[in-house]
């Protein structure tokens, strides 16, 4: 198993989502977080499942809500660097992040 490490943007994005999603329906919340968690451990388990979507960047997609991990792989840790909406363009939230 390999060491999963977040990004304080990423952490940031499944707060903001979670709030969200609770302020559309009580338990929502900690359903899309309950998924976040489901989808990492799966990561942690076989890191290489998913292809490279851009830049050496991976995405693995929430179940059940419209969102995706964005994550990397060196050679002892999986590195999370967002989760953020498919809704969203993830050149431009690259782009933010990086400024």
């Amino acid at each position: 198993m390999f060491i999963l490490v977040y990004t304080p943007e990423a952490r940031a994005d499944v707060r903001t989502a979670a709030i969200y999603y609770e302020t559309q329906l009580i338990g929502l919340g900690k359903r899309f977080k309950n998924e976040v968690k489901r989808q990492l451990l799966l990561i942690k388990q076989n890191r290489f499942t998913r292809a490279v979507r851009y830049d050496e960047v991976r995405l693995a997609v929430i179940d059940k809500f419209p969102y995706s991990i964005h994550y990397t792989i060196s050679e002892t840790h999986v590195v999370v660097h967002a989760v953020i909406s498919d809704y969203r363009n993830p050149s431009e939230y690259w782009v933010k992040i990086i400024i």
